[in-house]
């Protein structure tokens, strides 16, 4: 869209161009700017979580003038572990597409559930729109690390490197899945029978049907 007009500022614009390690000011200004954690991740994509938290530390620190509380603070606090939980349905492979998601915390405690319906698409493009969904959640919700369930082994083997990504539109989800996932400071990717994964899918499939009924009427 060449006629519309940025409405960022000019420092950010120049640290994307630059691909440099980002300045405290710079990712605390457009922190306040776009009060979105995510947006910020994404704008800086050599900043990991444990990069913004001391940040924020290091800034409380100067706005309290108490020192040695907030490197305590900083020296032991840390981001949440969480536990995704991911699948995609396609009925037909193609065919009408919906994901599914169920993020936890430590303790087993359901944080977040979504599901979303796609249009047409196969099986695995599906796996994988699950996967970037899940992904992007968590570090939204201030993830620090996250240990990933599928069902799909392909997809579980792609992303460890074990297995070739040889289809073009995989490749292009492939490597957004590990970019998200290279954001946290530790993740681990599982492969989970079916019927350990039934709310996701569940999930997925519930966005499937709302669609259909959507259309029927």
């Amino acid at each position: 869209m060449s006629g519309e007009k940025s409405t960022e500022s000019p420092l950010f614009r120049q640290e994307e161009k630059e691909n440099l390690p980002p300045s405290e000011e710079k990712v605390l200004r457009y922190l306040a700017q776009t009060l979105n954690v995510a947006k910020t991740f994404r704008r800086f994509p050599s900043l990991t979580p444990t990069d913004l938290q001391q940040i924020l530390f290091k800034s409380a620190e100067r706005a309290g003038g108490s020192k040695s509380t907030v490197q305590v603070l900083a020296g032991t606090a840390q981001l949440p572990e969480f536990f995704i939980y991911a699948d995609g349905a396609s009925r037909g492979n193609p065919g009408e597409a919906g994901v599914g998601v169920v993020i936890s915390d430590a303790q087993g405690r359901t944080i977040k559930e979504m599901k979303g319906f796609l249009g047409m698409a196969t099986n695995n493009v599906a796996e994988y729109r699950a996967l970037i969904l899940a992904l992007e959640k968590a570090l939204e919700l201030g993830a620090g690390s996250v240990t990933v369930h599928l069902d799909s082994e392909l997809v579980v083997r792609q992303l460890r490197g074990e297995y070739r990504v040889r289809e073009g539109q995989l490749k292009s989800l492939h490597r957004q899945a590990l970019e998200i996932l290279h954001r946290f400071s530790k993740y681990d990717i599982l492969f989970i029978p079916r019927e350990e994964n039934r709310r996701a899918d569940q999930l997925a499939n519930e966005a499937i049907d709302q669609k259909i009924a959507e259309t029927a009427d």
